[in-house]
């Protein structure tokens, strides 16, 4: 019983940690006279990192262009998509099954009205097309957002209405990139527009798609709606939320083909982000928040993905004080308890006077690049610089790699995810050859099981748990190395 007790003891103990943070170099691609912004940050199939973002020559002045990047020659050069002559903005970039580049953006067409237009480089591959005009009328069509799926030669648009006066729509087009064909506008309700945070599109394997918005009745948001086709015509589901929300967000589980939505609610002083998640045929899950309060006003751009294992990425900025200012990532699954911020980057020189929009992309197991775009004032003007950062998250910290850890030391990571279910992955690291035991206990102290009994040479280790046999609980893992020994608790929750 004497054993048991100091077990416990051991892990009562606990470290204080510092802010996490994101440790990895910066890829400036944009740093000049002009206000860069609005980036958006996708990896193709390849695993090449293409971003598209809006250009504007000064704060005041109405002309704005889109500018094309990607790293397929090793380093990004710029590609100038618009010319001066009239004004582009809000774009959105996505990749079709050939691995070609499709990008939609807005443009103010001969009537001084805002519609929405699009190109690919299908023709080249290097050049782009003349763009196509997917919206005309007399009136403002807003903040598009594009989308593509498998199987399927279409390019899709969530967008919505701006009328000068009165309520606006949202909307849903499709355009045949291989026939031209444009496909019918479909309404699918009346919203009052705010900002470029309003609508959002995604598609998921089977080609079926999947559309968020919020009303936006008052100033701090509206209803949240969500529409698919799944039933062959496009229909609303209910998301079974209630709250007044802001900033709507979608992305498709590369793993499960789950729909993943985000959005952020005015709770006091505190806005708090939160999720939920549907499977096809299926209903919402209860919203989830993935942050907490304290964290100022986090406010979010194209700033959702998952990786190839399910996991979903988060990125927002804070410039708000009383909270951590900068840009930061949160990350995690569903029913699961997310990490806490990790900060991507905060000027501690005040170089940088503002916060602008952030973009997240995801692929593999936790491989991401983040864009995001600070503003700072030089010459006397105020610009935005777009910067990347991309590396390896460390899932089992909590926090990302290469941070404060050093090649050759011992240390065993918080298991990932935690709480799991049912299966949870074990990582730790050797700095010599010794012999080597992993162990699971109950919060008795009884073995469940050993995962590792052997000699292991120095390196990086990791081991998956599965506790698909056991009941909801607290559990232990306990790794003994030479000597060395750490014990570590974990949480089954079914």
């Amino acid at each position: 019983m004497r054993n048991v007790f100091i077990f416990f003891i051991m892990l009562l103990t606990t470290v204080s940690v510092s802010q996490p943070y994101f440790n990895y170099p910066i890829d400036t691609l944009a740093s000049d006279q002009y206000y860069n912004y609005r980036a958006m940050v996708k990896y193709d199939n390849d695993g090449f990192i293409h971003v598209v973002n809006t250009r504007q020559y000064s704060t005041q002045n109405e002309t704005r262009e889109i500018f094309y990047w990607n790293n397929k020659t090793g380093s990004f050069l710029p590609l100038q998509l618009t010319n001066n002559n009239v004004d582009d903005n809000y774009s959105s970039i996505a990749f079709d099954e050939d691995g070609y580049t499709h990008i939609g953006w807005e443009r103010r067409d001969a009537s001084n009205l805002f519609q929405l237009i699009y190109t690919n480089n299908r023709a080249t591959g290097d050049t782009f097309n003349l763009p196509v005009w997917i919206t005309s009328g007399g009136i403002n069509k807003a903040t598009p957002y594009m989308a593509m799926g498998k199987g399927d030669s279409s390019v899709h648009f969530a967008y919505l209405t701006y009328p000068m006066t009165g309520t606006g729509n949202a909307y849903y087009r499709k355009f045949n990139y291989i026939s031209n064909e444009l496909g019918p506008e479909i309404v699918l309700g009346q919203m009052s527009p705010s900002s470029e945070n309003d609508i959002q599109i995604a598609i998921d394997s089977n080609g079926i798609v999947h559309i968020v918005y919020t009303t936006n009745e008052t100033f701090f948001g509206g209803e949240l709606h969500y529409f698919t086709n799944e039933s062959g015509t496009m229909e609303e589901i209910s998301t079974g939320v209630t709250a007044t929300t802001q900033y709507p967000a979608i992305t498709i589980d590369k793993l499960t083909n789950r729909v993943l939505i985000i959005y952020r609610v005015e709770q006091g002083s505190n806005r708090v982000i939160y999720l939920i998640s549907r499977e096809l045929s299926g209903n919402f899950t209860n919203s989830q928040a993935i942050t907490t309060g304290g964290l100022g006003r986090p406010s979010f751009y194209r700033s959702i993905d998952t990786d190839n294992e399910g996991n979903l990425f988060v990125t927002f900025q804070n410039s708000v004080s009383k909270a951590p200012k900068g840009f930061f990532l949160i990350f995690g699954k569903p029913g699961f308890v997310f990490s806490p911020p990790v900060l991507i980057f905060e000027d501690s020189t005040s170089t940088y006077i503002a916060r602008g929009n952030n973009s997240v992309t995801a692929r593999g197991n936790g491989l991401i690049t983040v864009s995001f775009d600070p503003a700072a004032s030089r010459n006397g003007t105020i610009v935005s610089d777009i910067m990347l950062k991309t590396g390896q998250v460390d899932f089992s910290l909590g926090i990302v790699q290469n941070q404060n850890i050093q090649a050759g030391e011992f240390l065993i990571l918080q298991n990932y995810p935690n709480p799991f279910n049912p299966e949870t992955e074990i990582t730790f690291q050797l700095n010599k050859k010794a012999m080597t035991e992993l162990s699971v206990f109950d919060n008795t102290g009884r073995q469940i099981t050993t995962l590792v009994n052997e000699i292991l040479q120095p390196g990086n280790y990791s081991y998956k748990f599965n506790a698909s046999g056991l009941a909801s609980g607290v559990y232990f893992y306990r790794l003994v190395s030479g000597d060395h020994s750490v014990t570590k608790q974990m949480i089954l929750l079914k």
